[in-house]
């Protein structure tokens, strides 16, 4: 192994180390006075999922963490996710990093361009991951189940923080009701997720949007719009996304 691989190796250890540490003071509260959930509850929109949905974060960082301990290995196979990752890696960290810090300090419009950066990067590591020589089960594991997790989750993020923004500007909405835009987006997040999952095999988009629209529709049953949409959309999308994932292993073969 080179010494630049090592480094590479080593900075990207750090680098999630960087993003975990800050994300837990930005929830906690510590780094601004007010913690993301009570910052997003005070622009509560209803695109908004309930509280517990976001403990997906543990989920996306178990995969991260996992990530990073099998690039740390002395295998072939950490060595070309360390080459297929490149510099994006720690790309994304910084952007997470900056995205967390300019939402603390209700620098929405901000946050908001640097989501879609975000969002950018993580799509050309989703591309640069399935890329090269075939991918072994470990690859999938450790590496691309990962990531597509993470782009699907700040896919649906990327729409959530897009109606905070409108909500903390007071948008009109074109004279729309706000439930009507909630349920727009909510079908293209699911069209989005069985695109992803026909188009680029990515079988974990439709699921975290659907767990995304699931907790919406639990935290605002009393409307009627978005409640009786989830009830049928969430499942809808689940099957509509699986059958796109097999047409796909289809078509490949």
């Amino acid at each position: 192994m080179t010494m630049s691989l090592s480094r590479r190796k080593a900075g990207n250890v750090v680098a999630l180390v960087m993003v975990i540490a800050l994300n837990g003071l930005a929830a906690s509260g510590a780094m601004s006075g007010d913690s993301i959930g009570v910052i997003a509850n005070r622009y509560r929109s209803l695109f908004l999922p309930a509280d517990y949905v976001f403990g997906i974060w543990s989920v996306i960082y178990f995969g991260l963490i996992s990530s990073a301990v099998y690039q740390a290995l002395p295998t072939a196979g950490a060595e070309r996710a360390v080459h297929r990752l490149g510099m994006w890696w720690a790309v994304t960290g910084a952007l997470n990093v900056a995205w967390i810090s300019l939402f603390s300090f209700g620098q929405f419009a901000l946050a908001l361009m640097v989501m879609v950066i975000f969002l950018i990067t993580l799509v050309v590591i989703g591309e640069r991951v399935r890329s090269g020589a075939p991918l072994s089960r470990a690859d999938h594991a450790f590496v691309v189940w990962p990531q597509d997790i993470y782009l699907a989750w700040i896919s649906v993020a990327l729409i959530a923080n897009s109606f905070q923004f409108a909500q903390a500007v007071q948008w009109s909405g074109f004279g729309l009701a706000e439930s009507t835009w909630a349920v727009a987006m909510m079908f293209v997040a699911t069209l989005l997720g069985a695109i992803m999952a026909w188009g680029r095999g990515n079988w974990l988009f439709p699921l975290v949007v659907a767990w995304a629209l699931r907790g919406i529709g639990a935290r605002y049953p009393e409307v009627a719009p978005i409640a009786d949409t989830t009830r049928w959309l969430v499942p809808a999308g689940i099957v509509i996304g699986g059958l796109a994932w097999v047409a796909s292993r289809r078509t490949r073969r």
